[in-house]
């Protein structure tokens, strides 16, 4: 065959693949992934580059555009050091570089209204002889995440001490404290949506979980007798201030017949009680002298109540509730009981509430109405909570960065950036604060060095343990900043 037929014929080709390109654009699937396609009318795609892929093939590598970077490498000696991996009371990872850091600039709090008027009663919440913080969050904050060295670093700076609540029926890592359950107890999340289905009730709490020791059952009366306990103890993993705690609180509802508790303190027997059998919210409170090292409680009874956890504070100062729901996007609240939020919040008294989603919403958003109306649902229900609450203050925690897959190349999602400023102008009109996660790692793309860096695991979404006390103590400084700049 002639050359120039055969160039011909090359050139030709190479022509009609390069027209294909202009038929192809951006899908995002089921599954949350974009891909590069030509979609056809029976949704069927055929995986193709679009026009901009010359442009990336002229990229040496992804531009590591990460404000934190420096921030990330200059630590990095000292937060992997295993000494550091469950801090003393005295201990951070804060060092010349941390304290370095221009919050005002990088994972800047954003505040409503007066600026300085919010600050100032934000720190007057702190400085209180008593300070309850709820800390709601999906699966980044689980096992204490995020929530630990948070609490950690606010009771170091206004007094306190203990974990706050935990669930007696534990199904993550828990670092928090150590709890041991006998094997009968059930855990019931209302943001399982299955599980919550087949309860028939919709009591779930200021934590939006229980546990019981026995099942649901419709002849109650021919259930045997059912014993059930769990053991607690300091954790030696934790934070020194998480390890003192005096006062004892069994959180529990929906109790129709006698229940019978035993306390032991040490091994001593200290208390032999009944609960209260009326249906409704109720807190079995104990006070220490001391931190016990093992606190045992022993129920029996035909029908398990509904206990909605435990929780462990000092007498005074900063205490924060840690509360996760894995795959949730912070919009159950309005679907829970009134009455029964409304009692529990009376008892637990919050002060301030801090909302942590987004994150599980960002792989389904395919339109601006989309984005629109989850973050719209999103503060109606922070609202909910506030009707109940209404002297609590507000501050929502936008998700960081996450990274799709697009043709083997790593990309933010598409709506990351849009769910950030969407957020952070629907709280600045509904008087709640807003911490820029996104932002704070390093905006577009940031993920990626993190990654690379061991500040995040390889699913390009949840932060390592290293990741997680960086980005903690870069939200704590911002926080810290903006309350001792003011009187």
């Amino acid at each position: 065959m002639h050359p120039k037929k055969i160039l011909l014929f090359l050139v030709s080709v190479l022509v009609a693949l390069f027209g294909m390109t202009l038929f192809s654009s951006y899908h995002t699937t089921a599954s949350g992934m974009v891909r590069e396609g030509i979609l056809f009318a029976n949704n069927t795609m055929l995986r193709y580059p679009t026009p901009d892929i010359l442009g990336m093939l002229f990229k040496a590598q992804e531009k590591e555009n990460n404000k934190l970077d420096k921030l990330i490498k200059d630590n990095k000696e000292h937060i992997v050091d295993e000494k550091t991996e469950y801090l003393a009371e005295n201990d951070s990872i804060v060092n010349d570089t941390l304290q370095k850091l221009e919050t005002n600039v990088e994972g800047k709090i954003y505040y409503p209204g007066n600026r300085i008027d919010y600050i100032r009663r934000l720190k007057a919440k702190l400085c209180q002889t008593s300070c309850q913080i709820v800390h709601y969050g999906d699966s980044q904050i689980e096992g204490d995440r995020i929530t630990g060295y948070v609490r950690n670093r606010l009771q170091l700076a206004y007094a306190g001490g203990g974990p706050g609540f935990f669930p007696i029926k534990v199904v993550y890592n828990q670092n928090s404290i150590n709890i041991v359950a006998s094997a009968n107890w059930s855990r019931y999340a209302f943001f399982d949506r299955k599980q919550r289905r087949k309860v028939g009730h919709d009591k779930y709490g200021l934590f939006a979980t229980y546990s019981r020791f026995t099942p649901y059952a419709k002849d109650t009366a021919s259930m045997p007798i059912t014993k059930a306990s769990f053991v607690l103890k300091p954790s030696k993993k934790s934070y020194a201030r998480l390890q003192h705690y005096t006062q004892f609180g069994l959180h529990y509802g929906n109790a129709h017949s006698h229940i019978s508790i035993k306390v032991y303190e040490d091994g001593n027997i200290l208390k032999t009680d009944t609960l209260i059998a009326d249906g409704k919210y109720h807190n079995y409170k104990l006070n220490f002298t001391t931190t016990p090292n093992e606190i045992k409680v022993e129920l029996e009874g035909r029908v398990s109540p509904d206990f909605y956890g435990i929780t462990l504070d000092a007498s005074s100062g900063v205490r924060v509730d840690n509360v996760a729901m894995r795959g949730e996007a912070g919009r159950i609240f309005t679907r829970m009981n009134y009455e029964n939020y409304h009692q529990m919040s009376a008892d637990r008294r919050p002060d301030i509430f801090i909302f942590q989603f987004g994150g599980n919403t960002i792989p389904y958003m395919k339109t601006d109405l989309q984005l629109k109306d989850y973050v719209e649902g999103l503060i109606f229900n922070m609202k909910w909570v506030k009707r109940a609450n209404p002297n609590a203050m507000f501050m929502l925690l936008g998700p960081g960065d996450m990274t799709t897959s697009r043709n083997g190349q790593r990309m933010t999602y598409p709506f990351l950036p849009k769910l950030n400023d969407l957020m952070k102008e629907e709280c600045l009109k509904n008087d709640v604060a807003f911490f820029s996660m996104y932002e704070a790692m390093g905006g577009e793309n940031a993920m990626i060095t993190w990654v690379k860096e061991g500040m995040a695991a390889a699913d390009y979404v949840h932060f390592s343990p290293k990741g997680t006390k960086l980005i903690s103590e870069v939200f704590y400084q911002c926080l810290h900043n903006d309350l001792a700049a003011v009187d």
